[in-house]
């Protein structure tokens, strides 16, 4: 191997390794759809709002984790649903 050779398969494995910090960093998809749960379940000075329903995961078709995507759903006082959905980007 060359010193070229030896800086390109360096650099790599530094990218790999930034990569790997990169995607194990949190995503915050549980806590911020509970904080809108709880926000949309509060007093409503308008009356507009109902209140939310639990939050939902994100399961693939066989019921396992797909993703740290999040939905919930609010009523309003006209009863008509609205999904809500947190999703990182």
């Amino acid at each position: 191997m060359n010193d070229d050779d030896i800086d390109a398969a360096l650099h790599q494995q530094q990218l790999e390794e930034q990569e790997q910090v990169f995607d194990s960093r949190l995503a915050f998809c549980d806590y911020i759809a509970d904080r809108i749960k709880q926000t949309m379940n509060g007093h409503d000075p308008e009356g507009i709002i109902m209140g939310a329903g639990s939050i939902k995961w994100d399961l693939g078709a066989d019921g396992v984790f797909a993703s740290t995507k999040k939905h919930l759903f609010v009523v309003d006082k006209n009863r008509k649903a609205y999904k809500i959905t947190v999703e990182e980007i």
